[in-house]
């Protein structure tokens, strides 16, 4: 029938996990071979598709798609695949390199007695924790005019933000209505500070409008030119015209918005037998976030492209551990390991720091030898 947590739930349920296979764009990123090129903003959708290149995977156009819509096409009817809104417009601050999200940050809820409050809190990649930790915890800035002060939570006030390096982060999951595929779904990635709001809260409107439901409500997904304004080169201020996104419904009458927007779910329906009324999982995503990582940072971060983690305040040591994690590190680099060897010592052997310290230094004192990693994790020492 299925495996139990890959193909379907407890309750027998289908898992429909789609993955992304064609990516809706207002931009195109730097030429590959151009290491200093800049992603350029187009005021008009263009589609893609992802192929093999040697050993890397890329995104190329998608000329069969881009036929139906036409020439520089400015609006598309999408239809969402989901009811909960996190699901179909996900946003977050986050620090994206071609490694991955180094920082992220999301608004959480907070319990609070009747009251509860909602407060942004930020998982980072750090040398203690690789896998991530709660930012900023008890860091300290370790150096600079704040030097040992408490660093800044998520939002106004984070030093990555302020400095450009993270900031909005959002993607919209859906069906192109005059292109449907079905087992796939259709993703757009935007870091626009005025897109990221537009779409989140024009989701969250339609949401609340249609008593709750989106899977198989269509929309009109939108790009239109907008003039910006912005400090100059020289104090004064300057303007351009930027492509902001929207997502719109529109009709004559209510009754008329009502019926444009649920046609989808109708035609569906209509078109399903009889047993088909037996309880379906919603459609998600399967998208992981290597995959993607270098596709964001060369397209909407190329400040961050080449990146190192030294670079950006993710090596600040807890205040208990920085001397001992500064020993580790020249231990380290006295037995002749790398930095990277060095970071997945110390990721593993994290609730250890002293047995790490001490082991170290007991290969040290024992002389010149060689380290090598066994294949079940552990690690072996050789003569010369």
């Amino acid at each position: 029938m299925g495996i139990l947590g890959l193909t379907h739930d407890e309750n027998g349920a289908a898992l429909e996990k789609l993955p992304v296979t064609i990516k809706v764009a207002i931009g195109e990123g730097p030429t590959p071979s151009d290491e200093n090129g800049r992603p350029r903003a187009l005021f008009h959708f263009v589609f893609k598709r992802r192929i093999m290149r040697g050993q890397m995977v890329h995104w190329e156009p998608a000329p069969d798609v881009a036929e139906v819509f036409g020439d520089k096409p400015a609006e598309l009817a999408v239809i969402f695949l989901h009811d909960d809104p996190r699901e179909v417009c996900p946003s977050e601050y986050a620090l994206w390199t071609r490694k991955g999200r180094l920082c992220h940050g999301e608004l959480v809820q907070i319990a609070n007695g009747n009251a509860p409050r909602y407060e942004m809190q930020a998982i980072r990649r750090t040398t203690e924790h690789p896998e991530g930790e709660s930012w900023p915890g008890n860091h300290k800035y370790a150096e600079g005019p704040k030097k040992d002060q408490p660093i800044e939570g998520c939002g106004e006030g984070c030093p990555e933000l302020e400095s450009g390096k993270c900031g909005p982060s959002a993607d919209l999951y859906f069906i192109l209505e005059k292109f449907p595929s079905l087992g796939a779904v259709c993703r757009l990635h935007t870091g626009s500070k005025t897109s990221v709001p537009n779409l989140s809260n024009a989701v969250a409107q339609l949401h609340s409008w249609n008593g709750g439901r989106l899977k198989w409500v269509k929309a009109i997904l939108m790009v239109r030119p907008e003039l910006r304004w912005h400090p100059g080169q020289f104090g004064e201020w300057e303007s351009s015209v930027v492509p902001i996104l929207s997502l719109e419904i529109g009709g004559t009458r209510l009754k008329s918005l009502g019926t444009d927007t649920a046609e989808p779910a109708r035609l569906l329906t209509e078109a399903q037998p009889a047993f088909a009324s037996e309880r379906r999982m919603p459609f998600v995503v399967r998208e992981s976030e290597v995959e993607r990582a270098q596709e964001i940072a060369d397209e909407f971060c190329p400040q961050n492209k080449n990146l190192r983690e030294e670079q950006t305040g993710a090596v600040t040591q807890s205040p208990g551990n920085a001397e001992l994690c500064v020993r580790i590190c020249e231990l380290a680099r006295m037995l002749g390991y790398n930095a990277a060897k060095t970071k997945m010592l110390v990721g593993q052997c994290r609730l250890d720091l002293v047995g790490l310290e001490r082991k170290l230094q007991h290969e040290l004192d024992e002389g010149p030898q060689l380290s090598s990693e066994n294949g079940d994790g552990k690690w072996s020492r050789g003569q010369n």
